[in-house]
Parts: C-alpha cells; structure tokens; sequence
C-alpha cells in the first residue's frame, strides 16, 4: 500500500444476493408462512417475483400483507407440518432482478461502500452496518481512525451515491465521530 493508500480496504463488489426477510411461524393449516421483512417493507417484499431460500429460487403462489408481516405460500408445502420445516430459513432476492427507482438502494447493498467527503474528497472510512430509527437511517462508516454514525439524508450529508465506483460522497460536519465499536 502506497502512502495514498493508508488505511483504505480494498474495493468490495456489490452483493448478487440480499436478504429480504426471514420465514418466522407457519400461518393455517394450507401451508402458509409468515415472513418478517427486512431492510424492505411488506409491500415490497409482497412484490418480489422471486425469491430464494437457500439457493434454490421459489416463486410463491399467494402473497398478502398482515399488519408488518407478509404470508406467502410456497408450491411443494402445502400443508402446516411442510411449511413448518421453513421456520427460520431465510429469504434473499437476486439484486440484478429487482428494479428500483433512480437514486434508491436496499440497505444491504450500501455495506462496504466507500465513503467520502464530497467536497475535498476525503477518504473517510466503509459502511460497516446501516441502523434505522424512526427519523431516519444512519451509515456506520468505519474509517483508518474514527468510526462515524452519517444521517442518510439526502441533499443535507448525503451528496452522491454511486453504485458502480461502490462510493458516497458526503457532506462531513463536526458531531458525526463516535465512539460506538
């Protein structure tokens, strides 16, 4: 590593997978699951064509949206004690089959971007972790030094993301330093 270089990780690729949720109980006697979605909402998770459990691609044959949690029915476990073997498996989605709008990305695509400061391009440091709470999202950047928690607000921290370099640009102000490890 050249003098440049200090400190900053290698490129990471964008994930071909990404978790959407986890199957948590099994819904009626018919073979139903109740999945709990993550980093996307029911109504995503409700929209998503395909999905994949272990590998293996399934496209469910009903989906319907029940308080925060999404019931779907899978072809091949079509009863209660079937649908009870997929207890705790997790859901994923192939990245390059989901479209979303211009400037939109799912949290899990974001970890192990780069970070930096938009205006003098600083290196800052790698999404480590997305956390969400209720007024917004914050990025986890872990950088050569300092770790930093960024508010995912765009216009205001975030200037730019670019998926194909994997980079964000941001606005830096003093407060972001903390002392979460």
């Amino acid at each position: 590593m050249g003098i440049f270089s200090k400190g900053k990780p290698a490129r990471s690729e964008a994930p071909e997978f990404i978790e959407v949720g986890q199957i948590v109980n099994t819904h009626g006697v018919k073979g139903d699951v109740k999945v709990q979605p993550w980093d996307v909402t029911p109504t995503q998770l409700a929209g998503f064509k395909a999905l994949y459990m272990d590998g293996t691609q399934f496209r469910p044959t009903d989906r319907r949206i029940q308080g925060d949690m999404v019931l779907m029915h899978f072809p091949g476990w079509d009863d209660m004690t079937a649908a009870e073997t997929l207890k705790t498996k997790i859901l994923s989605i192939k990245r390059s089959e989901v479209q979303l709008k211009k400037g939109e990305f799912l949290d899990a695509e974001l970890i192990g971007m780069q970070v930096y400061e938009d205006f003098i391009h600083r290196y800052v440091g790698v999404v480590e972790e997305v956390l969400t709470y209720p007024a917004h999202k914050l990025y986890k950047v872990r950088g050569p030094e300092k770790c930093y928690l960024i508010p995912a607000v765009q216009d205001i921290f975030i200037v730019d993301i670019d998926a194909e370099k994997r980079e964000i640009y941001v606005k830096m102000i003093e407060g972001l330093e903390t002392n979460a490890d």
